[in-house]
């Protein structure tokens, strides 16, 4: 069992990875990490080759999060032999491995120097699979956002903390005697580690909004 959990976790990551925006770039005879933003994420991709290249690569960076998850929790219920509590354990912390080796694959990427995106395509994969009210509560926020301040990269950011929030909104951390020890915690652990780790992934984004020279919603400048 922990040999193949082990194995899966590796799988996860390579999945992560596979650097879509970057294959999309390369379709093109271009690299896109010499144009735009020089990120590789599906924003970059919009911005340098549009929608039609931008939004299948979004799609797929969506379901590299999506699926390694989603198919985790049937996994661990046919291999776990332990009581029920246990197995709720196990599936929490499972499921924050998997989840945490997907997003790491995509913003540290083994097959691009470990250089990647933003991981923010990625992570709403990885929140859909989690918990769909999770998902819904960060998708509303970065909508929000957008449409106030026409930044993706602040939409982004400002997402990452809704997931938080929308994290213990969906698993009741925000009901009376909600706090307390139970597994959900370690999902709670790993959405606060990824909402950080999006934040420093966007540095020179808030960097060149301070200068102003982010470029606001799908502008080619």
């Amino acid at each position: 069992m922990i040999t193949f959990v082990i194995l899966y976790i590796v799988a996860a990551y390579l999945l992560g990875a596979i650097p879509f925006g970057y294959l999309a770039g390369r379709l093109n005879g271009i690299d896109l990490r010499e144009h735009g933003s020089h990120n590789i994420g599906a924003t970059n991709v919009v911005r340098v080759l549009g929608k039609t290249w931008g939004i299948p690569v979004f799609i797929l960076d969506f379901l590299k999060g999506y699926l390694p998850v989603i198919l985790s929790d049937s996994i661990i219920d046919m291999w776990a032999t332990c009581g029920t509590g246990e197995i709720a354990w196990l599936k929490a912390i499972v499921l924050v491995l998997v989840s945490f080796a997907t997003v790491l694959g995509h913003t540290y990427t083994c097959f691009l120097g470990f250089k990647g995106g933003k991981g923010v395509a990625t992570t709403a994969g990885v929140l859909m699979a989690l918990s769909f009210p999770m998902f819904a509560i960060a998708l509303a926020t970065w909508v929000v956002a957008l449409l106030l301040f026409r930044y993706v990269s602040v939409a982004s950011i400002t997402s990452a903390i809704g997931m938080v929030v929308g994290g213990g909104y969906a698993y009741g951390f925000f009901k009376p005697g909600g706090l307390t020890w139970r597994p959900e915690v370690v999902i709670i652990g790993f959405l606060v580690a990824v909402a950080a780790l999006v934040i420093v992934r966007h540095r020179s984004n808030i960097v060149r909004i301070m200068s102003g020279t982010e470029p606001k919603v799908f502008s080619r400048k």
